[in-house]
């Protein structure tokens, strides 16, 4: 296809030629205050393709920016939420305040974190057989009735990067009150297992 349209603007497949006079160059005139301004119109064919290049430029940024909310958001949420985290430590019960038979007693968490980046706990929970200090193991205290209070502890603990932190539970341990005498004064160790996310830095 190579022809001109009724108006003298030559037609080709691929793009519209315009003559010189039907998109000139915008430019700024310096006038004297007196002088009428001069007002040059544009026409109907020029207005229609402008108009045309406004619309779809109005509708490939709104794409752009929809796409730009769509990835900031996905980043915000991992940065929040962060990757989980479990561990598998051992507990122990207060050692100021030894755990008497049919009473409670607090669990001392001690969570060493040797990674490169800070994490949150969010939760302890059982993960094994307490068993008491060598000592009273070998007095007896061998079935120690010693547990935890509840099955899971909803914690928010914060452990920076390399470093430890140590954290008391209070009531979180329980002794049964048919515990062998030589469980008494007994210092017991609490395996347990903490969840929680990696913090961002």
């Amino acid at each position: 296809m190579n022809d001109r349209g009724p108006d003298g603007n030559r037609i080709t497949d691929m793009h519209i030629e315009l003559d010189p006079a039907d998109h000139e160059e915008p430019t700024w005139e310096v006038r004297h205050p007196s002088a009428p301004a001069r007002k040059r119109g544009l026409d109907r064919r020029t207005r229609i393709i402008l108009g045309i290049a406004a619309a779809l430029a109005i509708v490939v940024n709104a794409g752009a920016a929809w796409s730009y909310w769509q990835i900031t958001g996905s980043e915000v949420a991992q940065a929040t939420d962060g990757a989980p985290v479990e561990l598998s430590l051992r507990a122990r019960s207060d050692l100021n305040v030894a755990l008497r038979a049919g009473a409670t007693g607090n669990l001392v968490v001690t969570v060493t974190n040797d990674n490169s980046f800070p994490i949150k706990i969010t939760s302890v929970t059982a993960n094994g057989t307490v068993v008491a200090d060598p000592e009273h193991e070998k007095a007896g205290c061998r079935a120690t009735g010693v547990k935890l209070s509840r099955s899971k502890y909803s914690v928010l603990w914060e452990v920076g990067n390399n470093s430890i932190g140590a954290f008391n539970v209070p009531g979180a341990l329980t002794m049964r009150s048919d515990s062998p005498k030589a469980c008494q004064g007994a210092t017991f160790t609490v395996p347990v297992r903490v969840s929680g996310v990696r913090r961002e830095l």
